[in-house]
């Protein structure tokens, strides 16, 4: 036996055989699946999205978040003028309470005075993944009618989109 084929024998034998590769990732990226299933902050049902509407945006946020006060005004401007356009706030609870920042009575505060027109939606966990994690608040997120997320804005990588940079990313979409 030579001496590499030794050392494979024993690192076999002392490591164990080699790990079976990941399974590939999902073919498909975040969704608003479970989102329609959810619930609002209200506790009624979120829903599939109204057959005149072609699109959503959903605004990650929390309470505490200036750069999220800023953004709301945008936001009700694009509701305003695109009403077959969803707009949801997605409140992620680590987010929301991180550093104890805030909690489910200041989001209601926050809705109330920001943008009371917001339909809220708490995430879970499940939710959460599914609309991919992101990292930053506001991270703005467009998805078509089917649910599949079209168009990103992470504030890490380019500035909060102003209502021009909405309206182009939405042209992109087709009325389905």
């Amino acid at each position: 036996m030579s001496l590499r084929a030794a050392l494979v024998a024993l690192t076999v034998v002392a490591c164990g055989a080699p790990a079976a590769p990941p399974p590939p990732a999902p073919a498909h990226g975040p969704t608003l699946a479970l989102v329609d299933r959810a619930v609002d902050l209200d506790g009624a049902p979120v829903g599939p999205l109204a057959a005149a509407q072609s699109a959503t945006v959903a605004v990650v946020f929390a309470s505490w978040c200036v750069h999220c006060r800023e953004e709301m005004p945008v936001l009700a401007a694009l509701a305003a003028r695109h009403p077959e356009v969803r707009v949801l706030g997605i409140n992620y609870r680590a987010h929301e309470e991180y550093d104890g920042r805030g909690d489910a009575a200041a989001v209601r505060a926050f809705v109330a005075a920001e943008a009371p027109w917001l339909r809220v939606v708490p995430a879970d966990e499940a939710v959460w993944k599914s609309l991919g994690a992101p990292p930053k608040v506001p991270t703005v997120l467009i998805f078509d009618r089917a649910g599949a997320l079209v168009r990103g804005f992470d504030r890490r990588a380019e500035p909060i989109p102003d209502l021009a940079a909405l309206e182009a990313a939405l042209a992109a979409i087709s009325p389905g």
